[in-house]
This record gives structure tokens, C-alpha cells and sequence, in this order.
């Protein structure tokens, strides 16, 4: 009986071995799995961010630039509804990746995290930059119908529809563009000191 009992220990420690190799084995999967998903998603937001700087870059130099006359605002207000159809487009994919990497971060196995391209804090606020960012597109999508608008009038109407139209959404964006720098500057990572 001393020795049936002894090979049912050894059976037990043998089933709750087995069982405690099985649970690190899918623990092991899991994490790999959920790294492997994590560096896919960390590229998707690497390559959408960076299109989105490109386009707006391209949209800012072309508002930039020195526009004197009507015809040079219809001229590059052309220039940019393309690129703003495009823009919105990848600010929709960013922000879409944006709330998956919220649910991802709300998952029920924690990695520690060695390699990160995002700041913790930069993640934190970052649905006001994409609140700003959507703010900002609308308006440069109003100035837009407002410059088409204009070329539709006389000579004679353009300037007081550009002062009642244009102008202001011209503040709106400028304000816009002013919180949008400041709410980024306050996302950036501060080095720590050494």
C-alpha cells in the first residue's frame, strides 16, 4: 500500500509538472504572439504618422508660401484639396490605430515593454493632438470651399466675401496651429538627467 500510495505522489507531481509546463508554454506563446502583434502595430503607427507629416508639411509649405493675389490663394487651394482628401484619410487610419493601441494596452497579460518608440506620456494626451489635428483639417476644408466659392463670384464681390469668409477661419486656423504646438511641446518626452 506504502508503495501504491508513493506512485500516486509521483503521478500528482508528474500531472502538476505537466500542467505548470503547459501554462508557461501558452503564457510563452501568448507573450510572443501579443510582442509580435505589438511591433506590427508599432510600425503601421511609425509609417501612417509619417505620411501624415509629409502631407501636412506638403499642405503647410503650399499655405506658407507667399500668396498675394486671389488667384494665387485659388491656385493653391487647388493644389491642396487633394492632398487633404489624402490627409484625412491617414488621420482616420492613425486614429483607428490610435484606439487600438488603447485596448491593447488595456490587455490582461502584461509585457514589460524593453523597446518603445512612444513616450508614455506623449500616448497619454494624445487624443487631444488628434482632436486638434481633426479641428485643423475641418478648417482648412472650409477655407477650401471658400476659396472654390470665390472663384464662382465677380471680381467685384471677391474681396468682401474673402473678408467675411476667408479671414476668419484664416484666425481659427492659425489658433489651431498655435494650440496644436503648444499641446505638443507639452507631450515631449523631458530627458531625465543622468
Amino acid at each position: 500500500m506504502l508503495k501504491g500510495r508513493a506512485l500516486t505522489m509521483k503521478s500528482i507531481a508528474w500531472i502538476l509538472g505537466s500542467v505548470v509546463l503547459a501554462l508557461a508554454l501558452v503564457l510563452a506563446i501568448v507573450v510572443a504572439i501579443q510582442q509580435r502583434h505589438d511591433r506590427i502595430l508599432e510600425s503601421e503607427i511609425e509609417r501612417t504618422a509619417s505620411k501624415l507629416q509629409v502631407l501636412g508639411g506638403q499642405i503647410a509649405d503650399i499655405k506658407d508660401a507667399p500668396l498675394v493675389s486671389m488667384n494665387d490663394y485659388i491656385g493653391a487651394y487647388a493644389q491642396i484639396a487633394p492632398l487633404e482628401t489624402e490627409y484625412d484619410h491617414e488621420l482616420e487610419e492613425f486614429r483607428n490605430l490610435y484606439v487600438l493601441a488603447q485596448e491593447r494596452s488595456r490587455r490582461t497579460v502584461k509585457i514589460p515593454r524593453f523597446r518603445t518608440a512612444y513616450h508614455p506620456k506623449t500616448w497619454e494626451n494624445m487624443s487631444e493632438i488628434l482632436d486638434i489635428t481633426s479641428q485643423l483639417s475641418d478648417v482648412i476644408k472650409r477655407q477650401t470651399s471658400v476659396i472654390h466659392e470665390m472663384t464662382s463670384l465677380p471680381q467685384s464681390e471677391r474681396l468682401r466675401f474673402w473678408h467675411e469668409q476667408f479671414v476668419p477661419l484664416e484666425a481659427q486656423e492659425q489658433a489651431l496651429r498655435e494650440r496644436l504646438l503648444a499641446t505638443g511641446r507639452q507631450m515631449s518626452p523631458v530627458p531625465e538627467s543622468q
